[in-house]
């Protein structure tokens, strides 16, 4: 019922009218959309302003908010790409403006980004994905500015094949000082549909990473499609509210005005 991770024609890598998106939402029954598209620093000297517009992005959303009101409830959102250099400058950006609703995610390593800088390329994979995991959990530590945390195994969609993905088990230890790190401090993790878009066999984060997450306590979860095409809107959202179910989660959240509410199941 709910799509809280999409991206439009303010992103760089959709060219998606918005109102599209919302359209593709309520034609498949969704009650919730957060529009959620990317602003990514790569570099500390980076400007936003290169890759989002946000005062003209908040103007569409605001139309379609009111003209679609009846039909569906639609989300100021972003996606952030955090890193723990990027931090101060991100959260200063972002409090700036009133959203509902911030992903924060990792696309760039040490001011790298992941795909276009070819990271696979450039470390054995067992260390790119230790390096991976542990500057993430820098950059949430680091970060203030966001409510969930995005993806959590993203990189394995760009493995050169799925022979280079060690196994997440091997990262544990990590992993649960992250989960524990964002419960500790109420935010919550995001199951991202796109992963069997991207030809893997589960979406993100694996169902490890989900147990791992219950176990120790944590109950926030929103759901995305991470959809860049009108056609992918609220793709395998429902599939992800079984899969949760069956994990033992009662419920997903949404956020309005960056606190979180809960939808039983």
């Amino acid at each position: 019922m709910i799509d809280l991770h999409n991206h439009s024609e303010f992103s760089f890598d959709s060219k998606t009218p918005i109102e599209e998106n919302i359209k593709a939402a309520i034609d498949k029954n969704l009650k919730y959309i957060a529009i959620t598209d990317h602003m990514d620093l790569v570099k500390v000297t980076d400007n936003y302003e290169d890759g989002i517009d946000i005062p003209a992005y908040f103007e569409k959303v605001k139309i379609l908010k009111e003209k679609y009101k009846d039909q569906i409830k639609v989300l100021y959102g972003i996606e952030v790409g955090i890193q723990k250099v990027t931090a101060k400058k991100n959260d200063e950006i972002t409090g700036q403006f009133d959203f509902d609703f911030i992903i924060g995610s990792i696309h760039s390593l040490k001011e790298q980004d992941i795909v276009l800088d070819r990271l696979f390329y450039k470390y054995p994979p067992k260390d790119l994905y230790e390096l991976y995991y542990t500057e993430m959990l820098k950059a949430v530590e680091n970060t203030k500015n966001f409510d969930v945390l995005g993806h959590i195994d993203y990189i394995d969609r760009y493995a050169p094949s799925s022979k280079t993905i060690p196994n997440i088990v091997e990262y544990k230890d990590i992993i649960e000082e992250i989960l524990k790190f964002l419960i500790k401090n109420n935010k919550g993790i995001e199951v991202n549909t796109a992963g069997i878009r991207a030809g893997l066999n589960y979406m993100h984060p694996k169902k490890e990473v989900l147990k791992w997450y219950r176990e120790l306590g944590g109950e926030i979860i929103t759901i995305g499609s991470d959809a860049h095409r009108k056609e992918d809107i609220g793709e395998g959202v429902y599939k992800a509210c079984n899969m949760l179910q069956d994990l033992g989660f009662t419920g997903i959240y949404v956020f309005e005005k960056r606190v979180p509410k809960k939808i039983e199941f």
